[in-house]
């Protein structure tokens, strides 16, 4: 090796060790403040993950104690936080059988206190409030919740609203939107095209395809003319 490649690598050596030296506090309290966030992280991901097994645990214990029983729900929901998934899905449950027994008002009530961090959580919470304010004799108040969704239950909700309010015409156009997003032959699609029969309209045909274009590519090889 060449003189100056060794003066060059001592020369390199120095710098990086007087480097050292003089941010060697600062290296530290660096590392330091990496590892108490590396463990702050794994603390609070543990105390989360904690959490939601308890809260998974009484949600399950409530569920199963209370056999859909509206006065032991709404006992046990108020253990389980409003905000949480869990604390949500029991309120969820308790509203249910609320209805069941013939109280929509408590019903709503007990939906309206629910707050949902998730919002596809508070997407389908809304879309149970807007049905049962039209089961309550308030349609506009589910137009006025729902009427800038655009998921297929909410849309469902809205034209139900219109149909409620005698307006035929907005709810087939809703009802219409609404089967443009359900699968064809699926539960929920056939009772919006019942809805959508019961004021007036049909769904829209489907595009009819080129018969004779279809039969051609549907023969065999030795089925087709040949030329």
């Amino acid at each position: 090796m060449a003189m100056d490649e060794l003066l060059n690598e001592h020369e390199q050596g120095e710098r990086v060790r007087s480097w050292l030296q003089r941010n060697a506090g600062s290296l530290i309290g660096g590392v330091a403040v990496g590892i108490a966030i590396i463990w702050g992280w794994q603390w609070w991901s543990d105390r989360q993950h904690g959490t939601q097994m308890h809260d998974a645990e009484q949600y399950e214990a409530l569920i199963g104690d209370a056999n859909n029983d509206p006065a032991k729900l709404a006992a046990g929901v108020g253990k389980l936080k409003a905000d949480s998934m869990y604390g949500a899905l029991a309120r969820m449950q308790l509203a249910k059988a609320q209805v069941d027994v013939g109280k929509p008002q408590d019903a709503l009530a007990t939906l309206r206190a629910i707050h949902a961090s998730d919002s596809g959580l508070s997407d389908v919470i809304d879309v149970r409030i807007g049905r049962l304010l039209v089961e309550t004799g308030k349609p506009a108040d589910a137009i006025a919740l729902l009427g800038k969704a655009t998921s297929p239950g909410a849309l469902e909700v809205v034209g139900d609203a219109q149909a409620k309010q005698g307006q035929a015409q907005s709810a087939q156009a809703t009802y219409k939107r609404a089967l443009t997003m359900l699968e064809v032959g699926s539960p929920e699609r056939t009772i919006v095209e019942l809805k959508l029969a019961d004021v007036g309209g049909a769904p829209d045909a489907a595009p009819a395809t080129n018969a004779p274009v279809a039969a051609a590519a549907a023969q065999t090889p030795a089925q087709q003319p040949t030329k």
